[in-house]
């Protein structure tokens, strides 16, 4: 099992199209604040928090459940520096630091994007 808390990412968003209309692909900087990874196994999804919010659909979007959108895919591969094809739910703050942020069952619609998910390269200072 890695630990992905902490690690700096980077979003390139493809889906919805509208969304990228308005705010372009990306990347979008964030970083990893909590990862959901069942005793001894791979990350299954992860709470991320944008750098910067960005308004969409009239929602303040800064905190997002991650997930792999293929069952092939791993979260834990964005640490060998693959970009990971993943969904993206967001959730309010309130969600993002009760204690269970990644249980969306309450969620009926609002914004999800389709993103690609990988480690932010560190800049030369």
């Amino acid at each position: 099992m890695s630990e992905l808390k902490g690690l700096r990412v980077h979003l390139i968003v493809s889906e919805p199209w509208d969304f990228g209309t308005i705010h372009g692909a990306g990347p979008f900087s964030a970083q990893v604040l909590k990862e959901c990874s069942p005793e001894g196994q791979q990350a299954c999804a992860i709470l991320i928090k944008l750098d910067k919010p960005i308004e969409y659909k009239d929602l303040r979007c800064e905190y997002f459940v991650a997930s792999p959108r293929l069952e092939r895919d791993s979260l834990d591969n964005i640490q060998q520096g693959v970009s990971v094809g993943c969904g993206l739910t967001c959730i309010s703050e309130e969600h993002a630091k009760s204690p269970d942020p990644f249980d969306l069952s309450w969620w009926r619609g609002g914004v999800g994007l389709i993103a690609d998910l990988s480690v932010a390269k560190k800049q030369n200072s």
